[in-house]
């Protein structure tokens, strides 16, 4: 035993002493909160200048002239009192449809020229989805949502104004208002289904990146002993299985070191943001300070990394160099993405049947597991360890290690043989032979 603490002493040393596991280790929270807060930013950004824009109304009617008049009262970044859109307002009579195609001849080369962004065409007053289109060369779907907004409101009031209904347009319009449906669990607290969503392909991608990372360092370290002979004199002190061990221990013991840092970060911050009394979303709190969420990460991304470590020492191996180990990773992968593929079916709905099942196959277990519990445990009254959710939490643990136990033995036996092969890639015969040998 205390040859297998050796070898994990010495590739825990070899990775954490680096200067690149410093870097990794604050580069990496800035690097994945980017990734999934800085879309929704761009996403959410306001036009800081003036977007030019045309609008030909075929109708007839003053439609297109309501569309302009809404359309000019938006305001930029700065709230300044320049419009967000540059409007220039064509009227075309029905009848003259020769004019009409010239006209949209010249905008279609003005779009093509960037002259215009954006041309909103009215054909006609009978005020169907097909009458109205965009003509852009711009996937800005903040803009498109406003177009689309400004003129469904103009024409409901024109239909409205056309009715026999004996209202006021504007009392019409606030009683047919859409109504903004709130969602609150048992406990009458609000948790953002984009929070949840957020916090889900945190943990999610943060176990993917580390189980993969420190997976495939296992993989690479015993190609290399391989292929530089080191790994015959290494043999000859120690056994294989030993030495299988001792990589994956040391270097999930580098694993366990980023995380720990991770979260005494994350305590740091929210302890921080109390003491400075900045607001934080309450929601967020609910997420990242859940225990079962906690526990759960701290449970999958051990059991996740011994059971991928092994497959990835076993993989290096039966391979001779790392191209052709390259060919092994696609479904690691798959297996570790396979919750965010389905990842809206599992927001709908994370007890229906198909996020069930692949929770309790090992291999999908640590992501699909943690994706599920994202979305519950915060929702859930109080912590409790006899909870249907901590329940399966334990149970889907508890089949990942022994998973983990039957991979090892097989690992032990495929290894002792395969780290002393050389010259070529074993094949499925071969290893099978290996496991019953």
């Amino acid at each position: 035993m205390s040859k297998i603490w050796i070898i994990a002493k010495n590739e825990y040393e070899q990775v954490v002493k680096k200067k690149s596991f410093i870097v990794g280790l604050l580069l990496t929270p800035a690097l994945m909160a980017a990734f999934i807060f800085l879309p929704t930013l761009m996403a959410d950004k306001t036009a800081s200048e003036t977007e030019p824009m045309a609008v030909i109304d075929r109708t007839g009617t003053s439609l297109g002239a309501e569309v302009v008049a809404k359309l000019q009262t938006d305001r930029l970044k700065d709230d300044s009192t320049t419009a967000y859109y540059s409007v220039k307002y064509v009227a075309i009579p029905p009848d003259q449809a020769v004019a009409s195609e010239v006209i949209l001849d010249s905008i279609n080369q003005q779009v093509d020229q960037d002259i215009l962004k954006y041309a909103l065409i009215i054909q006609d007053d009978r005020l169907g989805d097909s009458s109205v289109y965009v003509i852009t060369n711009s996937d800005d779907f903040n803009s498109l949502n406003r177009f689309e907004e400004v003129t469904s409101e103009v024409f409901a009031a024109h239909r409205l104004r056309q009715s026999n209904v004996n209202l006021p347009v504007d009392s019409v319009m606030r009683l047919t208002e859409r109504v903004d449906l709130g969602i609150r669990n048992t406990q009458g607290e609000a948790v953002s289904i984009k929070v949840k969503y957020f916090a889900m392909l945190l943990f999610v991608m943060m176990m993917y990146g580390m189980i993969l990372g420190y997976g495939m360092q296992v993989m690479r370290s015993v190609i290399e002993e391989k292929t530089t002979r080191i790994m015959e004199v290494l043999v000859s002190s120690v056994t294989p299985y030993q030495l299988l061990m001792g990589k994956v221990l040391g270097l999930g013991g580098a694993t366990f070191t980023s995380v720990a840092a991770w979260i005494l970060m994350g305590s740091l911050f929210f302890g921080g943001a109390s003491l400075m009394a900045v607001d934080i979303d309450p929601s967020i709190s609910r997420v990242a300070l859940n225990p079962i969420v906690a526990i759960s990460f701290a449970l999958f991304l051990v059991s996740g990394y011994l059971l991928y470590s092994t497959i990835y020492a076993v993989i290096g191996a039966i391979c001779t160099t790392e191209k052709e180990a390259q060919n092994f990773h696609f479904p690691i992968i798959i297996a570790l993405l396979l919750p965010v593929f389905i990842g809206f079916r599992v927001m709908q709905d994370p007890n229906s049947t198909l996020p069930m099942v692949l929770s309790f196959i090992p291999f999908f277990t640590p992501t699909m597991m943690m994706m599920r519990v994202s979305f519950l445990a915060p929702t859930m009254g109080e912590f409790s360890l006899f909870s249907d959710l901590m329940l399966q939490v334990i149970a889907g643990f508890l089949l990942v290690i022994l998973t983990t136990m039957a991979v090892t033995w097989v690992a032990g036996r495929i290894f002792r043989v395969g780290v002393l092969m050389y010259g070529k890639r074993a094949t499925l015969a071969e290893v099978i032979k290996w496991v019953k040998y």
